[in-house]
């Protein structure tokens, strides 16, 4: 990418083009080193004149929501990094709700919380933007983003819109795959009436199970891997001795051996070991193949195994 990319780009979007941006800033890690260039186009339009631009260039491009569930290499990007935070529209009519894929995910359950509408409230305190809690099937304590979701509005490669109706993503365990290459824009939800003070106190036991289960004291990604069949990460992690297992600056939580902690300074490669540290003992010991729920950014060329 040459020095003019940014000049271009500044010229074609009417949103803003940044060089040089520290994604450490823009994660929940607080790791990672720099995106050569971050755009954040200022509505569909823009978006889409964006992708053509990165398609007829063959850029690599990666979208960043809320930072959360994601592990940036520390020599950082060398594409463009586009975020989404323009489209953070929200419209409420009785049980339908129609919203951007650039909301604080915790935003946009308080405030359906603060309408009356259920549904919702087992997602408090999950870290991140709506876009990418779709994009992953974000879920907790029994509960999925997907769950009262009617239809999903995505961009695709080709630079055609699309509104998907649920049935059509293929949703499943943190995976939505008809979505997964898209820039997700916006979804529309109908959830069901609630007490208004009922939810807000389940939202508190969930937050409150949160701090006891998990290390919300420290910069992390949260569960670093998805739950095998008929068995959780966390505890064969913890059975094979790991738990508390420290690597540079970066630490397997002595709380829940699933997340991987900053303990302050921590760089990439810290995680990335412990990462695979993980997966070789738990293979090892059980025969159990840790599937990685984290994305990784920046880490060209690099193998897991």
């Amino acid at each position: 990418m040459d020095a003019g990319t940014q000049e271009e780009l500044g010229r074609l979007l009417r949103g803003e083009v940044s060089a040089g941006v520290p994604l450490r800033e823009r994660t929940t890690y607080r790791i990672g080193g720099e995106a050569r260039l971050l755009a954040c186009p200022a509505d569909l339009e823009d978006l889409r004149r964006l992708n053509a631009y990165l398609v007829e260039r063959n850029l690599p491009s990666f979208v960043l929501g809320g930072g959360a569930n994601l592990l940036v290499s520390d020599r950082g990007f060398s594409g463009v990094a586009v975020h989404l935070g323009r489209f953070n529209r929200l419209s409420l009519q009785q049980g339908s709700v129609r919203a951007g894929a650039g909301l604080v995910l915790d935003e946009f359950i308080k405030t359906c919380l603060r309408r009356g509408l259920a549904g919702l409230e087992c997602l408090s305190g999950i870290p991140g933007s709506l876009g990418g809690a779709l994009r992953m099937n974000a879920g907790a304590f029994g509960a999925e983003i997907s769950d009262h979701l009617v239809e999903v509005e995505c961009l695709d490669g080709q630079g055609r819109f699309k509104v998907l109706k649920k049935d059509e993503v293929k949703f499943s365990y943190r995976e939505a795959l008809r979505i997964r290459e898209t820039y997700i824009t916006g979804a529309t939800f109908r959830f069901p009436p609630g007490c208004k003070e009922s939810l807000f106190l389940i939202r508190e036991d969930i937050l409150a199970r949160r701090r006891q289960r998990q290390p919300w004291q420290y910069a992390t990604a949260g569960s670093v891997f998805k739950r095998p069949p008929g068995h959780y990460a966390g505890k064969l992690i913890e059975d094979a001795g790991l738990k508390g297992k420290v690597l540079g600056r970066a630490q397997i939580s002595p709380k829940h051996a699933g997340i991987v902690i900053n303990l302050g300074g921590a760089r990439a490669s810290d995680v990335l070991g412990l990462i695979r540290l993980a997966r070789e003992e738990v293979f090892r010991r059980y025969g159990v193949e840790l599937e990685l729920e984290q994305e990784l950014i920046g880490f060209e060329g690099v193998e897991l195994d």
